[in-house]
C-alpha cells in the first residue's frame, strides 16, 4: 500500500516525462531543435528534483503525524515527531489554539500534518542524497536498507546519481547556467527517482 504522499509524486513525475515527450515532438524531422525545446530536458530535471523535494516533506509530515496518534509506547520515532511538532510551534506559536477550534479529531490530525508539510517545504532543505538518508531517519527507518536495496537492482552509485543531478538542478535554478541534460539522461534520471520512491515508500509506509 502507498503513501498519500507518494501518490501526489507520481502525478508530478509524470509532468515530468511530459517535458521529454514534447522534446521528442519537436525534434521530428530535419533540423535542430528550436532553442526553446532545447530546455526541455533541463525542465524535466529541475521538476523531477522538485517533486522527489515535495515527496520527501509530505511524507515526513504524513509519517510522523500518524506516529504521533497512534496508542503505543513511545519509541524513538514518536520522539522524533514531537520534536518536530516543537519546532513547528517555534514557527507557528498559534498552532495549538487552531488546533483546539477544530471540530473532529481527523480534521486536527489532517491540520497539524498540513502544518507540518508546510514546515518541511518552508525550512527544511530535502534536496540530494543527505536529505533522503535524514528523512528516513526522522520517521524511523534505516538509510542503509534503501541504498543498499538501489545498489543491488544495479546501475550507477544512487547516492552520487542523485546528488549529481541535484547539483545539475542548482546549477540551472540558482547559476542561471545550462549544462548538457541529453533526453535520454533525463530519462535515466527520471526512472531512478521512480525506483528511488518506490523503495523509499516500501520502508516508510509500514512504519505509519
Amino acid at each position: 500500500m502507498a503513501t498519500a504522499s507518494k501518490s501526489a509524486f507520481d502525478v508530478n513525475i509524470q509532468r515530468a516525462r511530459y517535458f521529454l515527450q514534447i522534446h521528442e515532438d519537436a525534434q521530428q524531422g530535419a533540423g535542430a531543435p528550436l532553442r526553446r525545446h532545447r530546455e526541455l530536458p533541463r525542465a524535466a530535471i529541475v521538476f523531477a528534483v522538485g517533486a522527489l523535494d515535495a515527496y520527501l516533506s509530505e511524507l515526513s509530515a504524513e509519517v510522523l503525524v500518524s506516529q504521533l496518534g497512534r496508542a503505543t509506547p513511545k519509541n524513538v520515532a514518536r520522539q522524533n515527531a514531537r520534536d518536530v511538532l516543537l519546532r513547528v510551534q517555534k514557527e507557528v506559536p498559534t498552532l495549538a489554539v487552531e488546533v483546539a477550534l477544530v471540530g473532529k479529531q481527523t480534521e486536527r490530525l489532517g491540520y497539524i500534518q498540513r502544518a507540518v508539510a508546510d514546515y518541511f517545504h518552508n525550512t527544511v532543505s530535502n534536496h540530494g542524497s543527505t536529505a533522503v538518508s535524514a528523512t528516513l531517519l526522522r520517521i524511523g527507518g534505516n538509510p542503509s536498507d534503501l541504498w543498499s536495496a538501489l545498489t543491488e537492482a544495479g546501475g550507477p552509485d544512487p547516492r552520487l546519481q542523485l546528488d549529481t543531478w541535484t547539483e545539475k538542478r542548482h546549477q540551472i535554478v540558482h547559476q542561471g547556467q545550462k549544462p548538457t541534460v541529453h533526453r535520454p539522461q533525463a530519462q535515466s534520471f527520471i526512472d531512478f527517482a521512480v525506483s528511488l520512491v518506490r523503495r523509499l515508500d516500501e520502508i516508510a509506509d509500514p512504519l505509519k
